[in-house]
């Protein structure tokens, strides 16, 4: 059960308020999933109609609340379905970053390097050493419980790996922030 007064110790960042109409209640949660410690930025997206709502916001919606605590009582089993989804796009992507891999023919280590980056994955569980969970990122709520979870990977250390999550379910894996675009 996530203590309530984590919520208080959220930071609200209102600088994109201009652009977006959007304020975000941000901060890290560490835990525990699949066997490892998990430090992610937590981001909480709220639509408003104008600025002087701002000063009103101390923390997430109620409904923003019960999905993240949903989320984190459930991580374990939703992240087996998470592991399942980019087992899945990943079959898809690998050969691709394969080929894209730069290698020098007469420097085995370039291979080596290629092989460490975009392993050969026969099991989603075997993801587990190739992605890091670093974010969660939920807009204001709708008629579904969608959110996003970011991850490091060693295939795309410069775009990520994001993946749209609706009811608990993963429905789509992208690259980190191109996932977002999914609405």
């Amino acid at each position: 059960m996530i203590d309530p007064s984590w919520y208080t110790q959220l930071t609200l960042e209102d600088d994109a308020y201009d652009v977006t109409e959007e304020v975000t209640f941000e901060g890290d949660y560490t835990f525990q999933l699949m066997g490892q410690k998990v430090v992610m930025q937590v981001e909480f997206i709220q639509a408003i109609d104008n600025e002087e709502e701002i000063e009103h916001l101390t923390a997430p919606s109620i409904e923003q609340q019960q999905i993240w605590e949903h989320y984190i009582e459930h991580s374990e089993y939703i992240q087996q379905h998470v592991l399942q989804i980019v087992f899945e796009h990943y079959q898809k992507i690998e050969e691709r970053y394969r080929q894209a891999w730069q290698i020098d023919p007469q420097d085995p280590a370039t291979i080596q390097e290629r092989d460490q980056s975009i392993p050969y994955i026969t099991q989603p569980e075997q993801l587990k050493a190739y992605i890091t969970l670093q974010g969660f990122l939920i807009k204001e709520t709708s008629a579904e419980a969608t959110y996003y979870l970011n991850f490091h990977c060693t295939w795309d250390t410069e775009h990520g790996l994001g993946v749209k999550v609706v009811d608990h379910q993963p429905v789509h894996v992208s690259t980190f922030y191109t996932a977002y675009d999914i609405d």
